[in-house]
């Protein structure tokens, strides 16, 4: 096997990521970001500074490698085809990208294939304020959307008034038990490797991933149910790549699909040192067409996002010492040099041998480690 080329579209902790698990195969890794300081620069070969929706530059980017994959969904979809159309690998495929970042398309094309979703309509910006459906309802942008930014639910008629008036679904709210997230990763002859389900716990403030639990404490029948699905819709619509498949559990035990993403995911951080094979490996792996990796886990877990505080300006860290003094937690920062408030700036792993104590942990890091700047 010949050193091949792969080229990263997008320069953030996912690209970072990937770049480092990119070290133990043959290859040599460059990266595409509007942003010149973003997290992956100093872990690739090169760096190409360019926007997301810039055709000709991405195409120019791409043409220059064997592979190209990409981290965020805000890609431009010409590009991606006309480098696919030229013989450069793409993973995930344009044609999967596009339908998975309508929200609406999605929920179409999941509903086509037979997976469970919660019921849900088409509202067109023109309508959102004056919608008179049934209430409460989750409001979803159907593009532009993001860790949480452009969903909203609305209780009634009178929250509409300040909603958002883009393109949307509106969708009935699910009386949510777990939300749980099936990573799968499907390589081109078919094979397909799915890691222990992961229970995501949201922080309703920034509605973003406060923490993980993996595996999820669900049951064995959940969790046959679960794969079922994910390698269902895996098969039906061809995937090829790494796949985040978001799910609900509802009061009643009824398992939901929520969303997809088409590329390593938040949810698969704690994969680098829990389990034999990471997310980011096994993209590497299927970009090079090679054979996927093992998702058995090491030992039980607890990852939890690093947030910055609310401030804004040069990174600061207070308390990290500390915090790396605490025993068996594994530290991730995303070499972020400016702060906002809620901004993702790294993560840690926590090992213990029962979840409470992993949890207590998690809050001995929460309240030793301080994120914040220095201005």
């Amino acid at each position: 096997m010949k050193t091949q080329k792969i080229g990263i579209l997008g320069g953030g902790q996912l690209a970072m990521l990937l770049a480092q698990a990119a070290i133990h195969f043959p290859v040599k890794i460059s990266a595409y970001d509007p942003d010149a300081n973003c997290s992956a620069r100093s872990y690739v070969a090169s760096f190409t500074q360019g926007n997301f929706d810039d055709t000709q530059k991405i195409i120019e980017f791409g043409k220059a490698h064997d592979v190209v994959i990409f981290e965020t969904e805000s890609i431009d979809i010409d590009a991606l085809k006309a480098l696919e159309a030229d013989g450069i690998r793409v993973v995930s495929s344009p044609e999967t990208l596009e339908w998975i970042r309508d929200k609406g398309k999605q929920k179409e094309v999941l509903r086509d294939a037979g997976a469970p979703i919660p019921a849900f309509e088409y509202v067109a910006a023109s309508e959102v304020r004056n919608y008179n459906g049934t209430f409460p309802v989750v409001q979803k942008w159907r593009t532009g959307g993001y860790d949480g930014y452009g969903v909203t639910i609305h209780e009634n008629a009178d929250s509409l008034k300040n909603a958002k008036a883009v393109d949307s679904t509106f969708e009935e709210v699910i009386e949510i038990e777990k939300e749980i997230s099936i990573l799968l990763a499907r390589g081109d002859a078919g094979d397909i490797a799915i890691y222990p389900p992961i229970e995501m716990v949201f922080d309703f403030a920034t509605n973003m991933v406060d923490y993980l639990v993996a595996p999820a404490k669900i049951t064995q029948i959940e969790k046959e149910e679960l794969f079922a699905i994910a390698k269902n819709l895996a098969e039906k619509l061809n995937f090829i790549g790494i796949y985040a498949i978001e799910c609900f559990i509802d009061k009643k035990g009824q398992i939901y699909v929520n969303e997809i993403a088409p590329r390593p995911h938040n949810s698969g951080h704690h994969t680098i040192s829990a389990n034999l094979a990471s997310q980011y490996e096994q993209q590497i792996r299927i970009a090079l067409g090679l054979p996927l990796g093992s998702t058995e886990q090491l030992m039980p877990c607890v990852m939890m996002n690093l947030l910055a505080e609310n401030a804004t300006g040069k990174t600061k860290y207070v308390g990290l010492e500390d915090a790396l003094a605490i025993k068996n937690v594994q530290y991730t920062f995303y070499s972020k040099e400016q702060v906002r408030p809620s901004r993702k700036m790294g993560h840690a792993v926590i090992f213990e041998k029962t979840l409470e104590k992993a949890l207590q942990k998690m809050n001995d890091v929460r309240t030793t480690l301080t994120i914040t700047s220095d201005e």
